[in-house]
């Protein structure tokens, strides 16, 4: 990565805390929907093509060996949840405060993109790089619910298992704000979807290595480019 990209990711913005390598073990965190079965096929088959895997150039490479990569990582992420939101939002199948929450989120998520498109700088990337398909978890708002408590699961384990890997104070900072605001995503989203434990169910979280989350990431078959 060049110099001048790591200096400029390093003086604004994002620690390994604790590790969850499983993927099995990081979905079982997900709550709600894991009771309910397998959570990998149940996002799976929300696919309406029959595309197998993402296709064309990938945007995140492992492993993630600079602040760079990481927020590149977290870019990835941040795309993914931005477009999950500014969809549903423009389905028009939520209703009452889901939809006043997925609006908010929605506008969360675009910021958090164009705060870390501006810290990458020159190697930042957008939505025209990535593709993402979510079939038919926009098609109630029962399954936004339940796919938005998976994803926001996703980002704040994502983000807790990324700090304590970033050299720059400053970005670590940066990124432990995102990552509280990510929280606070995720326990809304677990208050509406009544998940087991209520919206806050441990008194500590726990952070995911970012091979295991984009495995995870993978396996719900929502990405169609971006990922190699």
């Amino acid at each position: 990565m060049p110099e001048s990209t790591s200096e400029h990711a390093g003086s604004d913005l994002f620690a390994t805390i604790s590790y969850d390598t499983s993927r099995r073990n990081f979905l079982r965190r997900a709550g709600t929907v894991a009771a309910a079965g397998s959570v990998v096929g149940m996002l799976s088959a929300c696919s309406d093509d029959d595309s197998t895997g993402p296709t064309g150039s990938a945007v995140v490479t492992l492993p993630l060996r600079s602040d760079g990569d990481i927020l590149k990582f977290a870019l990835f992420l941040e795309l993914l949840e931005a477009d999950f939101y500014s969809r549903a939002v423009a389905r028009g199948v939520l209703t009452g405060p889901v939809a006043a929450l997925a609006t908010s989120i929605r506008v969360h998520e675009l910021a958090h993109v164009a705060f870390l498109q501006s810290a990458l700088g020159s190697e930042a990337f957008g939505f025209s790089d990535v593709s993402f398909d979510f079939g038919a978890s926009l098609n109630t708002q029962a399954s936004f619910l339940a796919t938005a408590q998976v994803l926001e699961q996703t980002g704040v384990g994502a983000y807790l298992g990324a700090l304590g890997s970033i050299q720059s104070r400053g970005t670590r900072v940066a990124a432990g704000s995102i990552f509280t605001v990510e929280a606070r995503h995720l326990a809304a989203v677990r208050a509406y979807n009544n998940a087991s434990g209520g919206p806050v169910p441990n008194a500590f979280e726990t952070g995911v290595a970012p091979e295991a989350v984009i495995d995870a990431v993978t396996a719900t078959g929502f990405v169609r480019r971006g990922l190699g």
